[in-house]
């Protein structure tokens, strides 16, 4: 990449900052701890200006204003906590419409709704793979997008197309195809002056919102490296039940299929490595990676990654994602600069000097003592309702996409043993939308487990394609 196209990308990323809106007065002060032997303030040398980032305003619940009505796509078991954290953020708003593909679902999320004083009425749900355009049809203010991943990019094209302001989970694609739609539907978003928060709730936990202020005022200096880990005991994704088809037993479990879900290295360390691409402001240049399955069952994803992505100016950042049992655990994010390091280790935030002393520390007992609210999952919907109805913007789903594609390129390199770079990922032809939709049975033979160094590069397909 030349010199230019760096600095280009690189004013992308401080663009956001400017349609926002001005840095909020969250009134850190008592959340803060500075130990002794910290930098003096007035020494420290700022990466960006306050007014060039942008921090959220994160009150315990929205502020009042007019009411919002809500519609959702997606009524699964994350689809339904988004849901109660979208009612639980503020007065005034109500969720009047879902959509689904399997009634049982439907109807779970409608009961739990129902729990929170939110009755969905019967004409109003709809079924089927076409049922995210008649919610998006409907007079709604805003829609909740908590889909499986690979219908992020249509669902949020023809929700944005159709004026709706938006939040949508992570990540914002698994295939390069969708990354292309999805940010064409984010510039379209930007063009009408509608509203997207993602799913990365990082950005909108008030731990890592502090923490993030302090390294851009320069605790840490200039930014040089990083390392991002994700690994956890295996997940369970659910049984295959007699009677389910195929493509049912992929569309309820599908977290463990590759064209589906992106294996997990996009479904989960996309949040920590979008950490590193928030405070960094830079964005991914090559991936290469490795990987390998070892003790999954069912499906084509594996369970074990290990990366090295090689940001602008020359910054590498380790990434290691793995779902495994009896293993040690870790999920976290280490940032080092010239000047110290920070880190979200053991659930903590963290500074410290280049001697290991730590010159700052997240007070999460003073943070206690100011808030009620601490769910970043009920905070980013705070955030947003707060955008809505003040009249302001908010969008980073550039952000989003950006830190999704790394995570493709991890995995493309991981399945094919081979480096890609931006550019090449983002051009790619790689698609793993279906000709068609169908709950019926497929040739699940054709679901082969990657194997590195067997395949020409950028030959990763699927059933459908070959």
């Amino acid at each position: 990449m030349s010199k230019n196209q760096s600095k280009v990308s690189r004013r992308a990323f401080l663009s956001n900052a400017a349609v926002i809106g001005a840095t909020s007065t969250l009134g850190a002060g008592g959340l803060l701890s500075a130990c002794s032997g910290g930098n003096n303030e007035n020494k420290l040398t700022p990466l960006r200006l306050p007014g060039e980032y942008y921090i959220p305003d994160l009150p315990d619940k929205a502020y009042d204003g007019k009411p919002i009505r809500a519609a959702l796509i997606g009524c699964g078991g994350r689809g339904t906590g988004a849901s109660v954290n979208f009612l639980e953020a503020a007065d005034g708003v109500s969720i009047v419409a879902c959509a689904d593909i399997f009634m049982d679902r439907m109807e779970r999320c409608r009961a739990m709704l129902k729990e929170k004083n939110n009755v969905i009425a019967d004409d109003m749900c709809f079924l089927g793979f076409d049922a995210y355009k008649k919610v998006c049809d409907l007079d709604v203010d805003l829609v909740l997008i908590v889909s499986p991943e690979l219908f992020h990019p249509e669902h949020l094209r023809y929700a944005i197309e159709k004026g709706k302001n938006v939040f949508i989970e992570k990540p914002a694609a698994i295939d390069p195809a969708g990354y292309r739609k999805y940010l064409s539907a984010v510039k379209q978003a930007q063009s009408k002056g509608l509203c997207i928060v993602t799913g990365t709730q990082r950005r909108h936990q008030r731990g890592y919102v502090e923490s993030y202020k302090k390294v851009q005022e320069g605790y840490i200096g200039r930014i040089v490296s990083g390392a991002v880990y994700w690994n956890q005991s295996h997940m369970e994704y659910g049984q295959r039940q007699p009677g389910w088809t195929d493509m049912e037993y992929m569309l309820r479990c599908y977290l463990y299929w590759n064209w589906l879900g992106g294996d997990h290295v996009i479904h989960q360390m996309v949040h920590n490595l979008d950490v590193f691409t928030w405070f960094a402001h830079l964005k991914p240049l090559r991936v290469i990676g490795m990987g390998a399955r070892q003790r999954r069952v069912d499906g084509d994803i594996y369970d074990t990654f290990g990366v090295d992505f090689e940001y602008e100016n020359g910054i590498h950042v380790l990434g290691m994602a793995r779902q495994i049992d009896n293993c040690d655990n870790r999920v976290a994010e280490v940032i080092q600069g010239t000047k110290g390091q920070w880190n979200s280790l053991d659930g903590k935030f963290t500074i410290s000097d280049l001697d290991g002393n730590v010159i700052w520390q997240y007070d999460e007992e003073a943070a206690k003592g100011q808030f009620k609210q601490h769910d970043p999952y009920t905070l980013e919907h705070v955030n947003l309702i707060n955008h809505l109805r003040k009249g302001t913007v908010i969008n980073f789903a550039e952000e989003t996409a950006t830190s999704s594609l790394a995570c493709i390129m991890a995995r493309e390199s991981a399945y094919t043993g081979k480096a890609y770079t931006w550019d090449e990922m983002a051009q790619s032809d790689l698609n793993f939308w279906p000709d068609e939709w169908h709950l019926g049975n497929v040739d699940k033979s054709k679901f082969t487990i990657p194997l590195p160094g067997t395949a020409p590069k950028g030959s990763n397909t699927i059933w459908w394609q070959q």
